[in-house]
C-alpha cells in the first residue's frame, strides 16, 4: 500500500505540474485535459491506498501483534478482517496453533549412568501473551526459551531416579517432567499441552548389564515354574493313589461285608434246617438218594439208624 500511496502523490504532482504548466503558457487545452485527469487518478491512488492500508487480516489459528514506529503497542488483533492506522501500523502475525517441538538432552541418573532423553512437546502460544512474547523474545521465541528450559527441566528429573527405574517408572518420569516444564513456559506464554518421552538411551556398559540381569531373572522364573509343575505332578500322583487305595478299601469292605451277610444267611439256614431234620427223615433221604443197582449197605454198629427196608421183590 506504500507503493500504491507514493505512484499515486507522483501521478498527482505531475498532473498537477502539467496543468499549471501548460496554463501559464497557454498552451494546448488537451494536454491541460491529461493533465488533470493524472492527478484525478493520483488522488484516487491516494485514496485507495489509505483505503486498503487501514485494514488487514488475521488468518485463522493466529493472532496480529500492532507495531508503531517499530514499537510494540500492544494491541492484538484476533482472526478475521480488523483495522489499523494506515502506513502508522504493521501487524506481526503469530499462530497460537498447536505445534511440536522435539529435542534431545543428556543428563545422568541418581546412580550416575549416562542418560539421553528425547522428548516431544506438543505446545501452542497464549493468544493473550502474544504481544507480551513478541516484544521480549522475537518470532523465534520457541527456540530461544523452550530448549534451556527442556535441557534444565530434564536433568532436574532424571537425576531424582536410578537409571532402571526411569524404564520402569517411565510414565512417572514422564509426568513429572510434563509438570515442571509447564510451569516454566506457562510464565513465558507458552502452553504446553502434552509432553512424551520418545526415546531413553543409555551407556552400552548398562544396557549389557540389564540384559544378563533379565536373563537371570527369566532363568529364576523358568526354575519357580518348573518346580511348581513338579509339585503339582507330584499331588496328582498322591491323589491318584490315594484315590486308589481308597477305593480298594471300599471294594475289600464290601466284600468282607458280602461275606458276612452270606455267611450269616448261611448259618441260619443251617440251624432252620437242623431244627427240621429227624432221624426218620435223615434214613428216608439216606435211602433216597441210594441208587437202584446198590444191593447191600453195610452200616456200622452205634450209628444210631435203625432202617426199615422196604420189602424186595424176588
Amino acid at each position: 500500500m506504500m507503493a500504491l500511496l507514493i505512484i499515486g502523490i507522483i501521478v498527482v504532482i505531475i498532473g498537477v505540474y502539467i496543468s499549471r504548466t501548460n496554463k501559464a503558457n497557454q498552451g494546448d487545452p488537451n494536454t491541460r485535459r491529461w493533465g488533470s485527469i493524472a492527478s484525478v487518478i493520483g488522488i484516487v491512488m491516494i485514496v485507495a491506498s489509505l483505503i486498503f492500508g487501514s485494514f488487514t487480516t488475521i488468518p485463522a489459528g493466529h493472532r496480529g501483534v500492532v507495531i508503531r514506529f517499530s514499537a510494540v503497542t500492544g494491541t492484538i488483533l484476533n482472526e478475521g478482517l480488523q483495522m489499523k492506522l494506515p502506513f502508522l501500523d504493521s501487524v506481526v502475525k503469530m499462530s497460537v496453533q498447536t505445534e511440536k517441538y522435539e529435542i534431545g538432552a543428556a543428563s545422568a541418573s541418581r546412580d550416575l549412568q549416562d542418560v539421553n532423553t528425547t522428548i516431544a512437546l506438543n505446545w501452542r502460544l497464549d493468544p493473550g501473551m502474544a504481544a507480551e512474547v513478541y516484544r521480549t523474545l522475537g518470532l523465534e521465541y520457541i527456540n530461544r526459551i523452550a530448549a534451556p528450559a527442556v535441557q534444565e527441566t530434564i536433568k532436574q528429573v532424571t537425576a531424582k531416579y536410578i537409571a532402571e527405574d526411569l524404564i520402569l517408572k517411565r510414565e512417572a518420569v514422564k509426568n513429572e517432567i510434563q509438570e515442571n516444564l509447564s510451569n516454566r513456559l506457562l510464565e513465558r506464554g507458552i502452553i504446553t499441552e502434552t509432553v512424551s518421552i520418545t526415546e531413553f538411551q543409555f551407556s552400552a556398559t548398562f544396557v549389557a548389564a540389564i540384559e544378563a540381569k533379565v536373563a537371570a531373572e527369566q532363568a529364576v522364573w523358568e526354575a519357580r515354574n518348573k518346580l511348581e509343575r513338579v509339585k503339582v505332578e507330584a499331588e496328582q500322583r498322591e491323589a491318584e493313589a490315594k484315590g486308589e487305595a481308597d477305593a480298594r478299601i471300599v471294594k475289600a469292605t464290601g466284600e468282607a461285608e458280602y461275606i458276612r451277610v452270606v455267611t450269616e444267611a448261611q448259618v441260619a439256614a443251617n440251624q432252620a434246617i437242623s431244627e427240621s431234620l429227624t432221624p426218620e427223615i435223615l434214613q428216608y433221604i439216606l435211602l433216597d438218594r441210594l441208587g437202584e443197582d446198590i444191593k447191600i449197605m453195610v452200616i456200622p454198629s452205634g450209628q444210631g439208624l435203625d432202617l426199615v427196608l422196604p420189602n424186595m421183590s424176588p
